[in-house]
């Protein structure tokens, strides 16, 4: 279909338009995440701890994002990336990149130190407790990181996003680079193992309300810390915060959670950003013609939204009966997405680590007359990526 004509824009919207199509055409798959970037640098990058090594492997992530506390700005991104799960010090060299880019690899360079780490939220492991984030900030030493530019995505805006059932996002992280998806469940509830061959803690943790994005390739091993946010017209709003995954499947935090765990002392953490914005009927035709907007319509192509009065009955079906789901043996979560055989109608899904016909006999087709999706996630990880000290 031919596009309509239209008043070419002003010279000054056609030179946001070059830069446009420079960013758009510049996106990498991940190359360029993981090099050494001049200061200050830009978010989305490799990065972590600088104390985050054994004696034969090393561990990093993504520096996710930048946001405020007051009148001190502090760089985004997981306990497991930051923080060493639970294991770090108040203080501790935060760099860019991470151990896993340095050359070689592993090597402990103060000099590429970015900020000192300053909070994290406890990840518990003991049994029958939960969590809610997986999340770390760390103070932004002077000159060196932009005013939250994020590679690929550039300025987000400071209002968050609710996540919603077939919202389309996106992600900038060490690894994969920009990519898109689509949110597939919400007020997940997931059992994710720790125990890289660095870092921290280890064992098996629970996490209650989490969001679940597919597909398969928008994340990887060293994405963990991203920052998710909207992928549309306007200014990208935050959604989420990327923490786990499998061969399938991307989860994170909700961004709100991750905001008001940091919040508690009575200051308020926002993210850096701009206020959000629509743009015009322009913008939208051009970034129709783009891959990245391609990627996200794509991922949305026969969906509709799911009516709100079956989305709160399949979440009221999944509150009741999540405990005893969860202790069917081979189960390793619980959320609530769309149907695929009634569009617009919402799903108990149960996440399972293999889809075995012993496993799909022991989960009821239905609960409480809400219909049951059976999904094999594989088993559902911490998402840093490890590397031996010698390659």
């Amino acid at each position: 279909m031919k596009p309509r004509w239209f008043r070419l824009p002003a010279v000054g919207t056609l030179l946001a338009i070059s830069l446009l199509l420079v960013g758009t055409l510049s996106a990498d798959n991940g190359p360029a995440h993981q090099t050494v970037q001049i200061r200050p640098i830009q978010l989305g990058t490799s990065g972590g701890n600088i104390k985050d090594r054994s004696m034969a492997f090393c561990c990093s992530g993504t520096l996710g994002a930048l946001v405020t506390k007051g009148d001190v700005k502090y760089i985004l991104s997981n306990n497991h990336v930051l923080a060493r799960t639970n294991k770090a010090s108040v203080g501790d060299d935060i760099i860019q990149p991470g151990l896993i880019d340095q050359s070689p690899a592993c090597f402990q360079d103060v000099v590429d130190a970015v900020a000192d780490l300053s909070q994290w939220q406890t990840i518990s492991f003991l049994k029958g407790t939960t969590n809610v984030v997986d999340a770390a900030i760390a103070k932004v030493r002077a000159g060196m990181v932009t005013d939250g530019s994020i590679l690929d995505i550039g300025t987000v805006s400071s209002t968050p996003a609710t996540a919603a059932i077939n919202m389309s996002v996106q992600k900038s992280g060490r690894t994969t680079g920009l990519t898109a998806g689509t949110i597939l469940a919400t007020n997940v509830t997931i059992s994710v193992k720790y125990g890289s061959v660095c870092g921290g803690g280890k064992g098996t943790a629970r996490f209650t309300n989490q969001i679940r994005i597919g597909y398969a390739n928008f994340s990887a091993g060293g994405d963990s810390g991203s920052l998710i946010v909207t992928n549309g017209n306007g200014t990208p709003q935050p959604v989420g915060l990327l923490f786990a995954g499998s061969s399938t499947d991307t989860f994170a935090n909700p961004i709100q959670d991750v905001l008001a765990a940091f919040s508690l002392d009575g200051q308020q953490v926002t993210v850096v950003g701009a206020a959000p914005s629509e743009g015009s009927s322009f913008w939208r035709w051009l970034a129709s013609y783009f891959p990245r907007a391609r990627v996200a319509h794509a991922a949305q192509a026969g969906r509709r939204p799911v009516d709100p009065a079956s989305q709160a009955a399949a979440t009221h079906a999944k509150e009741r009966n999540e405990q005893a789901i969860m202790r069917i043996r081979g189960v390793v979560g619980i959320g609530v997405g769309a149907s695929d055989v009634a569009p617009g109608e919402a799903v108990v899904e149960v996440y399972v680590e293999k889809d075995t016909p012993a496993v799909r006999a022991a989960i009821p087709a239905q609960l409480d007359n809400v219909p049951v999706k059976v999904v094999e996630t594989g088993e559902i990880t911490a998402r840093p990526l490890t590397c031996p000290a010698s390659r």
